[in-house]
C-alpha cells in the first residue's frame, strides 16, 4: 500500500440560482493515493463501495478479487473464488456482500462476516429473458426488503428490479427515448411498416446506480448530459431537475452521509450536490499524463465514509484516490445535516459562518433561508431567498407572508370592501336623484378637447370596435403622430416598470434593462421599416404615417394589461402563477390579431396576401438585419485599422 500526500491542483465551483457555476473555496483536498494492496498492485479497479461501519471493498477485475480495506484504508481480508469469471462491482448489506460476475450473468451472495459462499443469482426464469431479452450485471443496488435493483447492459427499458430471491418484478427507472426530430417529422409520412425497418433509436442506459437509506434509486447515464443523475422514487418519479448541473461521461454515483449525492466524470471531474439535486461542488479535473496528485485519468467509481472522505477508483492510473473536506466542506455538511434533524437554530449559525467563508454562496443562503421558514421567520427567510432569486423559496416564504398578513388583515380588507361598494351603490342612487353624472360627462368632454387627451382615450373605442378604428385612422386622420408617439413611450415606460416592480418570481431581477429594451426598439424599427418597403411594393395603399398610428393602437392593449399584471403578481405564488401568464398570453393574441388586421386594412390586402406581407416582412428583417451587421463588423475594422495607422504614423514622425 503505498500514500502520497499534497495540495489541491485545481479550482472548486459551486451552482448559483440561475445554474451557472462560479468559483468557489475548496471543498476537498487530496491526501491520499492507493496503488497496492497487500503487496500486490493494482491491475484493474473497477469499483470501490463502503459499508455502513466504513470498511471499504474495492473490485479488481483482472484478479477477480475483492479486497477489504478498515475505515484507516488497512487491509484487512481479500474475496475470492473460483466461480468468479469476471467480476465487475459489490454491493454490501449488514449481513452479506454481494459480488456481481458479469461475464456469469450472476450475482454471487457471501456471508459478510465468514466470507462464505451462500447462493448465486442468475438470469431471471420470465418470459421477457426466455425470449432473448439481455441480462448482463455490472452494477447493483439492494433494499431493505431485499429487492434488487439491477444495472445490466443493453437493458433499454431501465433497471432490473428482482426480489430476494432473483424472481423478476419489473422494470424501473428507465430513460426517456431521444428520438432526432427529423425522424419524428418522418414518422408522420411512414406506414407501421417502413417504421419497424428504420426504427434505430438507441435509447440511454443507465451506467451506474446508488441507494440511499430511504429507498431513493439513483442512477447516472453517461450518455446524457442536461440531467445524467436521476432520483427515483418506488414509484418510478425523478426528484431531480431536469436543469440539473453536470456533464456528459457521468461514470458513477454515490449518496454520501448527509442525503448529498456524489458523481464522477471520466473526465476527472467530481459533482456533488444536495438532496434536492442543487450543485453544491464541483472539482477535479483530466490527468494528461502529467501524474498530477488529485488529477484523475480515467476514474470508473466513487465511494464516500462517514467521514465525508472521498474515494474514487482512477482505473486509467491504476490507483486509489483519496479526497478529505476541508472545514468550509464540513461546516457545509455540518449545517445541512442540522437541518435535516430539525436543528434549525444550529441550522442557522452554521449557515451564516459559512458565509464568512463565502458571501456569495448560494446554497448557504437557501439554506439560512430554510431554516428561518421553519422557523416562522417568514420576512427573513423572503430576504434570503431573494438575495440569490431562489424562486421556490421565494414563493414558499411568500405564501407564509401573505398568510399572516390576511390573518392580521381580514376585517380591514372586509371592512374597504364593505366601504367600496357602499359607496358603488350610493353614487348611483345619488345620481338618479341628483343627475350629477351629466356635469361631470360635460366636463369630462371639455377635457377630451385636447387633442393628445382625446387620442389617448381614443384607445379604448379602438380596442372595442377595432375594424372601425382602423377606418377612421387611415380615412378621417382620427389620431395624430405625436399622440401616437406618446404612445410609444408610454409602453417603454411600462416595459421599465414591469422588471422593475414584477413580482420577481415572474421576472428575474434584470441588471441590462436598458440594453434588452434598445434591442426591442430595434426590431421594432426594423419591422415597420421591413412591412413598409414590401406594402410599397406590393400595391400597398397606406402611407408610412397611417401604418405608424395604427401600429401604436395596435399595440395598446400593452398599456392595459400589463399595469394590471404587475400589480396582480405582486400577490402571487409560483402555485398561482396562472393568473399572471394566462393575461399576458391573451394579451399577445389581442396583439397579433389587431397587428393582423391593421396591415390588412391599412393596405386594403386580402387574407392570402397579409400572410405573405408578413412572411415577405420577416425575411426582409433578416436580409436588413445580415446586412447592418456586416456593415458594423467591417466599420470596425476601418476603425481598428485607421487606429493602427494613426498610432504608427505618430511614432515615425
Amino acid at each position: 500500500m503505498s500514500s502520497v500526500y499534497g495540495e489541491a491542483p485545481y479550482f472548486t465551483y459551486t451552482g448559483d440560482s440561475e445554474g451557472n457555476t462560479v468559483q468557489t473555496q475548496t471543498a476537498y483536498t487530496p491526501f491520499k493515493q492507493i496503488s497496492m494492496i497487500n503487496g500486490e498492485p493494482l491491475d484493474t479497479p473497477e469499483h470501490v463501495f463502503v459499508d455502513n461501519e466504513d470498511s471499504i471493498f474495492i473490485t479488481d477485475s483482472t484478479f477477480n478479487k475483492i479486497y477489504i480495506l478498515d475505515h484507516d484504508y488497512n487491509f484487512q481480508h481479500v474475496l475470492t473464488s473460483e466461480k468468479f469469471n469476471f467480476i465487475k462491482s459489490t454491493f454490501v448489506t449488514d449481513d452479506s456482500i454481494y459480488v456481481v460476475d458479469t461475464f456469469e450473468s450472476k450475482i454471487f451472495i457471501f456471508d459478510k462476516e465468514t466470507l462464505e459462499f451462500e447462493r448465486e443469482i442468475g438470469q431471471p426464469d420470465s418470459p421477457i429473458f426466455n425470449e432473448g431479452y439481455q441480462f448482463s450485471p455490472t452494477h447493483i443496488a439492494v433494499d431493505i426488503r431485499g429487492n434488487i435493483y439491477v444495472r445490466s447492459n443493453g437493458s433499454v427499458n431501465g433497471l432490473i428490479m428482482l426480489n430476494r430471491d432473483g424472481e423478476f418484478i419489473t422494470f424501473f427507472g428507465a430513460n426517456p427515448l431521444k428520438v432526432p426530430i427529423l425522424d419524428q417529422i418522418r414518422s408522420v409520412f411512414l406506414t407501421e411498416k417502413q417504421e419497424e425497418k428504420l426504427e434505430k433509436v438507441f435509447p440511454d442506459v443507465p451506467t451506474n446506480i446508488a441507494i440511499d437509506e430511504k429507498g431513493f434509486i439513483y442512477t447516472a447515464t453517461s450518455s446524457i448530459e442536461t440531467n445524467p443523475i436521476k432520483k427515483f422514487n418506488v414509484s418510478g418519479t425523478n426528484y431531480f431537475p431536469d436543469n440539473l448541473v453536470a456533464t456528459l461521461n457521468t461514470e458513477s454515483v454515490w449518496v454520501g452521509a448527509h442525503n448529498n449525492v456524489y458523481s464522477v466524470t471520466s473526465d476527472g471531474w467530481i459533482f456533488e450536490y444536495d438532496a434536492q439535486g442543487n450543485l453544491l461542488f464541483l472539482f477535479g479535473g483530466k490527468d494528461f499524463s502529467s501524474s498530477r496528485f488529485g488529477l484523475l485519468n480515467r476514474p470508473v467509481s466513487i465511494a464516500s465514509n462517514s467521514r465525508d472522505e472521498l474515494i474514487v477508483i482512477d482505473q486509467g492510473n491504476k490507483l486509489i484516490q483519496m479526497y478529505e473536506p476541508t472545514h468550509f466542506a464540513n461546516t457545509v455538511h455540518q449545517a445541512m445535516s442540522a437541518y435535516q434533524d430539525g436543528e434549525y437554530e444550529e441550522s442557522k449559525k452554521l449557515w451564516e459562518y459559512t458565509l464568512q467563508y463565502n458571501s456569495i454562496f448560494d446554497n448557504a443562503h437557501i439554506g439560512l433561508g430554510n431554516a428561518y421558514l421553519r422557523e416562522g421567520e417568514a420576512e427573513k427567510a423572503f430576504a434570503e431567498f431573494y438575495e440569490t432569486e431562489y424562486n421556490e423559496g421565494i414563493s414558499e416564504a411568500y405564501w407564509e407572508i401573505r398568510q399572516n398578513w390576511l390573518t392580521n388583515n381580514l376585517g380591514m380588507v372586509f371592512s374597504v370592501l364593505l366601504l367600496f361598494l357602499t359607496l358603488w351603490y350610493g353614487n348611483k342612487a345619488l345620481n338618479r336623484k341628483f343627475q350629477y353624472g351629466t356635469v361631470v360627462a360635460e366636463r369630462i368632454g371639455v377635457v377630451r378637447k385636447i387633442k393628445v387627451i382625446d387620442d389617448l382615450l381614443y384607445i379604448f373605442t379602438f380596442l372595442k370596435q377595432p375594424l372601425n378604428g382602423i377606418y377612421e385612422i387611415k380615412v378621417e386622420n382620427r389620431v395624430a403622430k405625436r399622440s401616437s408617439t406618446l404612445i410609444y413611450l408610454l409602453m417603454i415606460a411600462v416595459f421599465i416598470l414591469h422588471h422593475q416592480f414584477t413580482n420577481v418570481l415572474f421576472v428575474p431581477k434584470n441588471q441590462f434593462i436598458l440594453y434588452e429594451l434598445s434591442i426591442i426598439v430595434f426590431l421594432f424599427v426594423l419591422w415597420m421599416i421591413s412591412t413598409y418597403l414590401i406594402c410599397s411594393i406590393s400595391e400597398g395603399e397606406g402611407s408610412f404615417v397611417q401604418v405608424y398610428n395604427a401600429t401604436a393602437y395596435a399595440l395598446s392593449p400593452i398599456l392595459i394589461v400589463m399595469p394590471i399584471t404587475i400589480i396582480i403578481s405582486n400577490g402571487l405564488t409560483l402555485e398561482q402563477s396562472v393568473f399572471y401568464h394566462l393575461p399576458i398570453q391573451a394579451m399577445y393574441l389581442w396583439i397579433a390579431f389587431l397587428m393582423f388586421f391593421t396591415i390588412k386594412d391599412i393596405h386594403n390586402y386580402n387574407v392570402g396576401e397579409t400572410i405573405i406581407v408578413f412572411l415577405k416582412g420577416i425575411f426582409t428583417m433578416l436580409i436588413i438585419g445580415l446586412f447592418l451587421f456586416v456593415l458594423y463588423s467591417l466599420g470596425n475594422q476601418l476603425i481598428g485599422f485607421l487606429g493602427d495607422l494613426v498610432t504608427e504614423v505618430s511614432r515615425r514622425w
